[in-house]
């Protein structure tokens, strides 16, 4: 019995970081607002114990910080934060990009295919976030390498939340990111490793600057 309480509880509080993550990706908890504990705890119908426990997981998430004498906050947003985040991903998609490439099947290029389109479909904006993870995830996942996927999604997670606020996100930027994700795929398609790995390399680079550039001008 307790070991069965152990589990609902660890279970409650991946719940309740899921719910609270999902409202910072969307932007409805801004950066530097404070989480309100016992409005939250209250709202979601659980105790202070898996709240505490959830805020503690996306604290070591890097999705708010912990204060003392004051709770939790969402965590602000950082240029510098976003520069060692896309360092991150370089060094794990190369890396992922280079073994998956020649296992890559048919059906896997007719889901990229279909995720690069979706992108520039009528909800494309809205769900920018979760069909540029799953591109990605799909190119991956032939390089059967589970721990090293782990460490992106999280990596991923945290970059969301900047991309939401950054004119990667205008149409013009979609539009970018649509030709890069479609060259990328077809260098892939093609087999042709060396490309590929250096498509990967600008794309990820360029929306980086960008994103830095933003950053610093809002701070400016």
């Amino acid at each position: 019995m307790a070991d069965d309480a152990i589990i609902q509880k660890r279970t409650m509080a991946d719940e309740v970081a899921a719910v609270l993550r999902s409202r910072i990706l969307s932007g409805r908890l801004v950066a530097g607002e404070p989480i309100r504990q016992e409005h939250v705890a209250k709202e979601l119908g659980v105790s202070r114990i898996p709240l505490r426990e959830a805020l503690s997981q996306l604290a070591a998430e890097g999705f708010v910080t912990l204060v003392a004498h004051k709770g939790a906050v969402v965590s602000p947003l950082s240029a510098e934060e976003v520069e060692e985040l896309f360092e991150l991903r370089e060094v794990l998609e190369d890396k992922l990009l280079t073994r998956a490439i020649p296992r890559l099947t048919s059906a896997d290029f007719a889901a990229l295919d279909k995720l690069i389109d979706d992108s520039m479909g009528p909800d494309g904006l809205k769900r920018w976030g979760e069909l540029n993870w799953r591109l990605h995830e799909t190119m991956y996942l032939p390089a059967d390498r589970p721990v090293t996927m782990k460490l992106l999604r999280r990596v991923h997670d945290n970059i969301d939340r900047y991309l939401r606020l950054e004119v990667a996100l205008s149409q013009a930027g979609r539009a970018r990111g649509y030709r890069e994700h479609r060259a990328l795929v077809d260098a892939c398609r093609a087999r042709d490793v060396e490309a590929a790995r250096k498509l990967l390399a600008e794309h990820i680079g360029t929306t980086a600057a960008n994103l830095i550039a933003s950053l610093k001008a809002q701070h400016s």
